[in-house]
């Protein structure tokens, strides 16, 4: 089982879409989706699959603003002009 997490309902041709990926990934010939709608991401999704839902491909907006939240200042740096 694969549990899809979003920020919206999603159209069934991209879960579609979801599934195949996650299918060329895990080797796997069948995959069902399990939707769940997460009030905490801003946009984008995540995908737990594996033992346990022990591996995580997250597509969010919420990492990617972590991710740049983290990076040290760089308010130092001069641009080349």
């Amino acid at each position: 089982m694969v549990v899809v997490t979003l920020a919206v309902q999603l159209e069934s041709q991209h879960l579609a879409q979801i599934a195949k990926g996650v299918q060329r990934l895990t080797g796997s010939k069948n995959v069902r989706i399990k939707k769940v709608i997460g009030p905490s991401l801003v946009a984008g999704f995540t995908i737990r699959y594996g033992n346990s839902g022990s591996k995580l491909i997250d597509m969010s907006v919420k990492k990617q603003l972590e991710e740049i939240a983290a990076q040290p200042d760089i308010g130092d740096v001069q641009l080349a002009v």
